[in-house]
Formats: structure tokens, sequence, C-alpha cells
């Protein structure tokens, strides 16, 4: 399931166009924390975006199919280019705040978006990571439901007869959240 929606992100957000037309992002790959160990990673190009899956706590709907609330960490990773200040060339204070446009379109790209199996994304928070020297983790969270129906296979009796029906249809209830009082 989790295969299945990695690649349903990385689809969607490959089809954002940069200035020459082509994909903004030259990278996309899972999150295993490549920008607090740079040094040790495997060099990769920018903009890049890595994608984490939070723990899931599911919910068991009946026919071993489970749903659960999934959160979803977007890390949008750009060059840090400390230009940004208002004493600069108009010039290179754009180029420096591009990155800022870049987590932009990725918003723009996943809001309401929905996966196989999932109702739509709602962004949840956003969490500037300014801690590495030649970095910007911007990352975007997303909370969705997800259904899991992976382990609804058709149960067999003794006799070989089919006791639960291989169709079954399962209704994606959307995400109610308490908001703060």
């Amino acid at each position: 399931m989790k295969k299945q929606l990695y690649l349903a992100i990385v689809n969607r957000l490959k089809n954002i166009p940069g200035a020459d037309g082509e994909s903004l992002f030259k990278h996309f790959d899972l999150w295993n924390q490549q920008v607090e160990f740079i040094e040790q990673e495997t060099p990769f190009d920018t903009p890049a975006v890595f994608v984490e899956f939070l723990p899931l706590q599911w919910r068991t709907l009946g026919n071993r199919v489970q749903d659960a609330d999934l959160t979803t960490r977007l890390h949008i990773v750009t060059e840090w280019n400390a230009l940004t200040a208002d004493n600069v060339p108009d010039e290179e204070q754009e180029q420096a705040l591009e990155y800022l446009d870049i987590v932009d379109s990725v918003v723009a790209a996943m809001q309401n978006f929905a996966a196989p199996n999932t109702n739509a994304w709602m962004r949840k928070q956003t969490i500037p990571n300014h801690n590495h020297e030649r970095y910007v983790d911007s990352v975007e969270e997303y909370v969705c439901r997800v259904v899991d129906n992976s382990a609804n296979t058709p149960m067999v009796g003794m006799d070989g007869t089919v006791i639960v029906p291989e169709k079954q249809s399962v209704t994606i209830a959307p995400v109610v959240t308490k908001g703060n009082d």
C-alpha cells in the first residue's frame, strides 16, 4: 500500500513544471534523514522531495479491511542562498527567495490530492528547517484517511468453497479533526 502511495505522490509532483518546462524536481526518494547526514549520503540534485510516512494506528473495519489516519511529510529540499536581506540587489534576492515559490507549488499540487485508497489530502502543518549549512528542508505535513484491503483475499472453507466473497466495497470516510476550543 505504501509503495502505491509513494508512487502516486511522485507522479503528482513530477507534473509541476520548472522554468525550462521540464519537471521542477530533480530527485525523489523516501525520507531517511538525508539532510541530517548529508556528508554520508549519496549526492542528490535539488530541488528534491523526500516522502516520510509517519506511524499509523490501524482500525479494523471487518472482513480483513483496516483504515487509519495517515500523516505524510513531504521534505522539500532546496539549496540555501543567504542573499534574502532587503539590502541585496533585487535579482539576487528574488533568486534567494525562489525556494518559497517551490514550496508553494507543492502545496498547490497536493491540496485535495487523493491517492489510491485515500480521501482528499489536507495540509496539517508547515515545518521550516533552516538548520543545515547548504540546504533548506521545508516540510509540508498532510493528513488523510487510508484504507488497506490488501489482506482481503477470499477465505476458503475446508470443502474449498469461498466463505468471504471476492468483491467487497469499502466507503472512505472523511477525516474529521477537532478544532482548538
